[in-house]
């Protein structure tokens, strides 16, 4: 994945830089989907590990202010490159299992029924909500995606796709804008700090997820605050 387009929506000021700051909030909003959906494949890792590649996402961080946050990642990256390279997504492997797959005590859960239910079971009102929604905007999860509705990944992927409708039917920027506003206040940002507060606690071989889960954290507030700009 390659961004060239600055997506500061702060710095739009009419419908066409919204319609390119919107086509480059879809890709990383997908990019942050694909990264808690599952580890990363060696061949993904390699891909990463081209430093040209991960320099234009880098790029888009930095047109956001979140400069220190993707550095943390770049340096992460880097770092693995210490390891033999046959270990490296494996080690890889071992950490996403550490920080999101392991029982609640242990890890960090990537569901909103963990953070927002009582009890901290999974399937919590959370997930009815995601499934009702997702229903209401005529979306389906891949068959091959085996969590709950709202996994983390989820939330990412409905903002990609929500974007990518806005764009192809030329909705109003301030009422699209506000209505995204609306989702990340009342479904992401509700428990998105406190899986990454969690996310930071855990002993892991790789600082590659926890930095990975600050930089997701910013970028949402990051892209809630530009939002807000357009709406004003």
């Amino acid at each position: 994945m390659t961004i060239d387009t600055p997506i500061n929506t702060q710095q739009t000021d009419g419908a066409e830089e919204w319609q390119a700051a919107n086509t480059a909030r879809s890709a990383l909003y997908r990019w942050f989907a694909d990264i808690f959906a599952r580890e990363l494949t060696p061949t993904t890792l390699e891909y990463w590990q081209d430093q040209r590649i991960y320099d234009s996402i880098h790029n888009a961080f930095v047109s956001l202010d979140l400069e220190p946050y993707s550095i943390r990642v770049k340096t992460a990256l880097a770092n693995l490159e210490k390891l033999p390279k046959k270990e490296q997504a494996l080690e890889l492997a071992a950490d996403f299992a550490q920080v999101f797959l392991l029982s609640g005590d242990d890890s960090a859960p990537p569901y909103a029924s963990y953070y927002l239910s009582e009890d901290k079971h999974l399937y919590g009102e959370p997930t009815v909500q995601m499934r009702k929604f997702l229903a209401s905007q005529q979306l389906s999860l891949n068959t091959e995606f085996r969590e709950p509705d709202d996994h983390i990944s989820v939330y990412f992927r409905v903002m990609s796709l929500w974007i990518d409708s806005s764009i192809e039917q030329q909705l109003d920027m301030t009422s699209s804008a506000q209505e995204q506003i609306d989702f990340l206040d009342e479904a992401l940002l509700t428990w998105l700090p406190q899986f990454n507060a969690r996310c930071q606690k855990i002993r892991v071989i790789s600082d590659l997820y926890p930095a990975l889960t600050a930089l997701a954290e910013q970028f949402v507030l990051a892209d809630r605050e530009g939002l807000a700009t357009v709406t004003e």
